[in-house]
């Protein structure tokens, strides 16, 4: 009696923990559509609630140099230069999530109709909401 006591209380603390787990991945997962989604939507105010204030974004060019990095002025700015991507047309996929207490990475595959591209996402849990701290891409080759 008591091996089985003992062997339901394991199990409901485990699948507690899974069950917070995956809350955790939800919230990481929206947290970087809502950055991708708003980004190609040129929707600079609600993207930039999800970026911590020293974002570090830089990636490999298509040529295969490291290019410029992209703090949130920069993005400010190149998001008012280009033209937005309907939602409809977007193609946004996280996965490879991974969670060490509070902080996150992630891989968002993403990109235009014709161009494809990876980002790898860290994030942080600051007064406990996920922030992107930093974000490194590469074009896909595939």
């Amino acid at each position: 009696m008591r091996k089985t006591i003992i062997t339901i209380a394991l199990l409901a603390t485990t699948s507690g923990l899974f069950a917070q787990q995956g809350n955790e991945e939800e919230k990481i997962k929206a947290t970087i559509l809502a950055y991708i989604e708003n980004f190609f939507t040129n929707d600079y105010d609600k993207m930039e609630k999800h970026l911590h204030d020293r974002l570090a974004k830089r990636g490999i060019d298509q040529a295969g140099r490291l290019s410029d990095d992209f703090p949130k002025s920069v993005l400010k700015e190149l998001m008012s230069n280009k033209q937005p991507l309907p939602l409809r047309l977007q193609e946004n996929k996280v996965d490879s999530i991974f969670i060490d207490q509070k902080m996150a990475s992630a891989v968002l595959t993403t990109g235009y109709p014709n161009v494809k591209w990876k980002e790898y996402i860290h994030l942080a849990k600051l007064q406990g909401k996920w922030i992107i701290m930093d974000v490194f891409w590469i074009f896909d080759q595939k």
